[in-house]
């Protein structure tokens, strides 16, 4: 297919009013973004936000009822006339390996290299062996692979042809916890080593944490914010990117108060002010205060400081490798602490609350 459409981008790939649907379903919103050359950028978002979705729009597996899609100064979707995903300069690495079972590894590998000689080729099969750390298993079947070694074999495959734009549609999702965690190190150090733009989809904001530049988060098939993780958990713009930040536990708060010049909030609540950062304006709706438990801490009770509150400890929870201590602080409010030991119900307990994991955000 040809498309005589070429109008220049700034960006090295964009999306621009892209919107799909499936009958009466709308999967995707006027969603529009840009991704700067050699960048990892990781879509996230519960399942049904239609991350996945717009992966395939962007691969050319799927077409969009209407928007663009431009790679450098080429536009390769406009709605639904495309370039097929053999003429685009990406590969795809998918959820579940898609290796072909009677193939052997090296094969796979260079499945995509027809056009090098054979000596080439051989050469640059080495090379993707070696870089994923697979080299002993090149004569092997996908059936004599465990999990994470299938994975490499995927990725390899994918970077063979060394393509413009790496595609990941939640590749850790089939593989046990302690093997994501050591992907997700492997991906980091990956990425850093072959400098090419990233596009990852995944459920998990901790997995994107360790290697993304930028986080693109979706809801509903919108974009609500997009950031660096720092900023992302940090400054979340909607109550439910601040639960996605690690924001669990809302007190009911008053008299709504922002200092620009020092970028704090302050807000009453038990008694006292309440220092927070802001991520709202003064006078909007907002009645709570958001608080990251996981930064939370305890005092004694004989102190006093800012942002610290008392009550009295309600029961305790063995989460394994920490205790969630429920403090009850009134207002029918539990906040919940992580603690190194159990705590006995009925003990007073003073709570610190830092300005850091404290919130004010627009409902």
């Amino acid at each position: 297919m040809s498309m005589n459409i070429n109008t220049p981008s700034e960006s090295f790939l964009s999306c621009s009013d892209i919107n799909r649907s499936i009958g009466s379903q709308q999967i995707l919103k006027d969603v529009s973004f840009t991704l700067e050359e050699g960048q990892v950028y990781c879509i996230v978002g519960p399942s049904g936000s239609g991350k996945s979705s717009l992966l395939k729009i962007v691969a050319g597996i799927d077409a969009p009822n209407d928007g663009t899609v431009t790679l450098q100064s080429d536009v390769i979707t406009q709605g639904p006339k495309m370039l097929p995903p053999e003429q685009r300069r990406m590969n795809m690495v998918f959820q579940d390996y898609a290796l072909w079972p009677h193939m052997k590894v090296k094969d796979i590998i260079g499945y995509g290299l027809n056009k090098m000689s054979k000596e080439d080729r051989a050469r640059r099969v080495k090379e993707m062996l070696e870089l994923l750390q697979i080299t002993q298993y090149a004569e092997r079947y996908p059936r004599e692979l465990s999990g994470g070694q299938a994975q490499r074999v995927s990725i390899a495959r994918a970077i063979a042809t060394n393509p413009d734009v790496l595609l990941f549609d939640e590749p850790l999702s089939n593989l046990d916890i302690q093997l994501r965690a050591e992907m997700r190190s492997e991906f980091s150090k990956l990425f850093k080593r072959l400098n090419k733009t990233v596009l990852y989809v995944t459920h998990d904001p901790l997995e994107a944490c360790a290697f993304a530049d930028k986080i693109i988060v979706m809801k509903d098939g919108e974009i609500e914010q997009i950031d660096s993780p720092q900023a992302l958990f940090s400054a979340p713009s909607s109550p439910w990117i601040a639960s996605l930040a690690g924001f669990d536990c809302k007190l009911p708060v008053e008299n709504l108060h922002i200092d620009h010049n020092e970028r704090l909030a302050s807000a009453y609540f038990h008694g006292q002010y309440i220092k927070a950062k802001p991520s709202c304006e003064e006078g909007n709706s907002s009645k709570h205060l958001w608080l990251r438990s996981s930064g939370l801490s305890f005092a004694a009770p004989t102190e006093s400081s800012e942002n610290t509150v008392s009550g009295r400890v309600v029961k305790s929870h063995f989460e394994g490798s920490h205790w969630r201590i429920d403090i009850d602080v009134g207002s029918e409010v539990n906040i919940p602490i992580q603690h190194t030991q159990s705590l006995e119900a009925g003990s007073k307990m003073n709570v610190h609350m830092p300005v850091e994991h404290c919130l004010l955000i627009n409902e």
